[in-house]
């Protein structure tokens, strides 16, 4: 399933997996947990599995969505890629050869460019070494205050050809913040309820220029 997104630093979302758990204040207001309760009440098979509602929420159970694997092959334009708009690939519950099965389409499909953000940094750091890594894969962490700097050391070990930081949405400084090894820095306010009510702030967010594509 292809979504055309709002999301100002991508183009187009892919799913294989939805739902997620919260891990820090960042996922506070969450977006997906939000969208993912309005699309099972409208009956999206996607998002019939609930979640523990101590972390996560209706419709918001980690699923895996192997049938969503061919999408990218089908698409035959250049897109960027957000994926896992609705989870988090590095979540516990996703087992490795999964990814390695995300993995292996992202590396088939090297017209696309691919965008994986997660607040599961240990894993990651963890697993990046038994996953094969093309260019055309770019990897971020999400870091809302200095607490979680943290996420961008286990970040920066992996052979990404991009490593990026979302500090979105930015709940406190970041005066410490080490960027080295990173490409690529997002920033922005909270979003979503009770957040869309108020005025926002945001910078505006281009991809790295020496890794600009035209997708159009």
């Amino acid at each position: 399933m292809s979504n055309r997104t709002g999301i100002e630093w991508t183009e187009t979302t892919w799913n294989p997996t939805t739902g997620c758990d919260r891990v820090s204040p960042g996922c506070d207001n969450c977006y997906a947990l939000t969208l993912a309760k309005r699309l099972q009440a409208m009956g999206q098979p996607k998002y019939q599995k609930n979640g523990d509602p101590r972390t996560s929420g209706p419709g918001f159970g980690l699923t895996l969505h192997p049938d969503t694997l061919e999408a990218p092959y089908r698409w035959k334009a250049p897109k960027l890629i957000f994926v896992n708009s609705m989870s988090d690939l590095f979540h516990p519950k996703v087992p490795l050869d999964f990814i390695r099965q995300v993995f292996q389409v992202m590396a088939d499909t090297p017209r696309h460019t691919y965008q994986i953000l997660t607040k599961r940094s240990q894993r990651l750091a963890a697993l990046a070494p038994e996953l094969d890594w093309p260019e055309n894969v770019w990897m971020g962490v999400s870091i809302e205050s200095e607490r979680y700097a943290f996420r961008v050391n286990h970040l920066r070990t992996v052979p990404a050809a991009i490593r990026f930081i979302s500090a979105e949405p930015l709940l406190g400084p970041l005066p410490n913040l080490d960027l080295s090894g990173i490409h690529w820095v997002i920033v922005g306010g909270a979003s979503g309820p009770p957040c869309a009510q108020k005025k926002k702030k945001r910078a505006k967010i281009y991809p790295p220029k020496e890794r600009r594509r035209k997708y159009r």
